[in-house]
């Protein structure tokens, strides 16, 4: 081995210890879901979701679903939603199904201010299309 070799073996060692950690997203974590669309969800019915990385899981309330979730800064895309296909127990809860499930593909950004997370639309919409808070005692769906 000559002594370039080593000498660029060594810097990329030591480049590769420096470098900072790779830091969790604020998306990260388990979320029960407050509001769709501006409208509150009754006291009975749960509907949350839980974000790891790439992978977004949950319960509609009537149905588990799972989608792909992509983040840079405070921009957030949701796609290949995937939903089981049980009955919702009343037509309130069909109704909270539909409209969370349709807000999902138009979600285009976030913000998160400690334990609320808001995902929004483009910027000319101001309200939330949803607005969660972090429950650490959700039941994602496995």
């Amino acid at each position: 081995m000559n002594w370039k070799t080593a000498f660029t073996g060594a810097a990329l060692l030591t480049f590769a210890a420096c470098a900072a950690p790779e830091e969790s997203s604020d998306l990260n974590g388990d979320w029960l879901v407050q509001q769709i669309a501006g409208a509150g969800l009754n006291a009975e019915q749960r509907i949350y979701f839980s974000i790891d990385g790439d992978a977004m899981r949950g319960s509609t309330g009537c149905n588990e679903f799972n989608a792909a979730v992509t983040q840079f800064e405070q921009s957030v895309t949701i796609s290949n939603v995937s939903v089981t296909e049980r009955a919702c127990a009343d037509e309130a809860a069909q109704t909270n199904e539909m409209r969370f499930l349709a807000v999902l593909s138009s979600v285009t950004r976030f913000d998160r201010n400690g334990a609320s997370l808001e995902l929004l639309a483009r910027d000319p919409m101001p309200d939330a299309l949803i607005r969660a808070r972090r429950d650490d005692f959700a039941e994602p769906a496995q």
